[in-house]
């Protein structure tokens, strides 16, 4: 790569632009030319390259916003709802990127808001016994040989208990109080 500081050919251009002339070697051993162009000169070259790369993950997260947020999705004419809408999601989508960042998950960045949570979601599965100021943590296998080594009254007992919570929690949220 070299640099060429200075450019004035454009006659509809009147800034001076800069260019950072770039040569691609493939390995097949052809060679392709590509130009940058830029309004600040260019005192390191490859610095200049590195920054370049940014586009792709500058483009690849606006195309998240527009495609995967409903950022355009309006379901309103009114423009503060319009404006609302605009600002929560782009607040959600800093937040996610930030805690990304902050839990050193940056591989998730370019991945889209529903795999990233897909992937954030918690994969284990516990199951929590508490009795008596006792607790046990089990995996459903565990909880599984746990119940099928008791004794043919305790497991009719803890069935019976079973049912009585299944029935009883069926219908909570049935009639739910708003917050």
């Amino acid at each position: 790569m070299a640099a060429v500081n200075g450019l004035e050919t454009f006659s509809s251009c009147p800034v001076p632009l800069h260019a950072l002339v770039n040569r691609e070697v493939y390995a097949d051993g052809h060679l392709d030319y590509w130009v940058l162009l830029d309004t600040a000169p260019i005192r390191q070259p490859a610095g200049a390259r590195q920054e370049y790369t940014l586009r792709e993950t500058i483009e690849e997260r606006h195309r998240q916003l527009k495609c995967f947020s409903d950022i355009n999705a309006f379901t309103s004419r009114a423009f503060n709802l319009i404006a609302n809408q605009v600002v929560f999601v782009l607040v959600t989508y800093s937040l996610l990127q930030w805690y990304l960042l902050r839990i050193s998950r940056k591989a998730l960045n370019p991945k889209t808001r529903t795999r990233t949570l897909e992937l954030l979601r918690p994969t284990l599965t516990v199951i929590v016994i508490y009795y008596q100021n006792y607790m046990a943590f089990l995996t459903p296998l565990q909880h599984q040989e746990l119940v099928l080594t008791l004794s043919e009254s305790a497991r009719k007992k803890i069935l019976a208990k079973t049912r009585r919570l299944r029935r009883s929690l069926a219908h909570q949220l049935d009639h739910a109080r708003p917050p």
